[in-house]
């Protein structure tokens, strides 16, 4: 089978005459691949993104860009994640405006509880080096089964989240000022930190089956979100725990 219609003869080689398979079989076997370098650069670049991001709004006390941040950055992640098409410059900004989101809160949270910070940021890359190694060393299996309890897990948590902030929101109440705001707290770093095999899984399997180069994006988006996700839930339980 060749790419050249000249040399796509069926009559003496019996193959299909159709050269729009042709072309799509011969994109198939040519197009770059993922690799686990490509994948590297575009979480970096990401994670530049969301520095930059927070390290201008820390810097310039822009504090009051950190809510209607958290919604664009909603808006962004949806449209990244349920697109069709591989969207890069949609996952870069989605990173840009997360990081003033985390930069704005980080600051209020920093000027309550000096200190939290810095424990929040070691804490995120603690338990996100303790996931890796679990994942790496076997000592989580991410088979269909943990996969299909993290699912489910996760859009039960979400529909929680969504409900308790529109309640902070117009009703001044939320789940966190409870006794149980802790355990809930500490729920949602667990699910966070869980994620983030399933994004390594995610990477691996991508990188061993061959996907096309731009599924370099998703996962890069996909570790990201998570690990935003990890510093979010980790800030919020340390900060239930100074209210103590």
């Amino acid at each position: 089978m060749s790419h050249n219609p000249v040399m796509n003869q069926s009559l003496r080689t019996g193959l299909s005459s159709n050269q729009s398979y042709v072309d799509q079989e011969f994109g198939r076997i040519t197009q770059t691949r993922m690799t686990m370098e490509g994948t590297t650069s575009k979480v970096i670049g990401m994670f530049l993104a969301v520095v930059i991001g927070a390290a201008a709004t820390w810097f310039f006390g822009l504090y009051q860009f950190a809510f209607p941040a958290m919604f664009v950055g909603l808006g962004l992640g949806l449209w990244a994640a349920f697109s069709k098409k591989v969207r890069p410059g949609v996952m870069l900004a989605y990173a840009l405006v997360q990081g003033v989101f985390i930069g704005g809160i980080s600051g209020i949270f920093e000027a309550m509880y000096p200190g939290i910070v810095q424990t929040a940021v070691l804490g995120t890359f603690t338990t996100a080096g303790a996931m890796f190694a679990a994942y790496r060393f076997g000592w989580v299996k991410v088979d269909a089964r943990f996969t299909r309890i993290m699912t489910f897990a996760l859009m039960g948590y979400f529909a929680f989240a969504l409900i308790n902030l529109g309640f902070a929101m117009f009703a001044g109440m939320s789940a966190y000022s409870s006794p149980f705001g802790w355990l809930i707290a500490m729920v949602g770093v667990g699910l966070a930190a869980f994620t983030l095999n399933l994004d390594f899984e995610t990477i691996r399997i991508g990188i061993s089956e061959g996907w096309p180069e731009d599924m370099e994006w998703r996962a890069a988006f996909g570790l990201t979100a998570s690990l935003i996700w990890l510093y979010v839930e980790i800030l919020r339980l340390l900060a239930i725990f100074n209210q103590d």
